[in-house]
């Protein structure tokens, strides 16, 4: 049986606003399915959505140090 999450539960979990999470989702980086004039969330898609957010922050921070030269 799957399991699933309200975006009031997923704002919760990541510490963020009900609007952020819609953010997420109609940007397509969160899968949500909706039902009637709410969304709800499986478990492994917002699994998925983890795994791909933490793996983007890692590359924006390797990408974000620059190396300084002092001549």
């Amino acid at each position: 049986m799957k399991e699933f999450f309200s975006v009031e539960e997923i704002a919760k979990l990541l510490k963020i606003s009900h609007s952020g999470v819609l953010y997420h989702i109609k940007t397509g980086r969160l899968k949500a399915t909706r039902v009637g004039k709410i969304y709800i969330i499986s478990k492994e898609d917002f699994g998925d959505f983890l795994k791909h957010h933490r793996e983007t922050k890692k590359k924006v921070k390797k990408s974000a140090q620059t190396k300084l030269k002092f001549d």
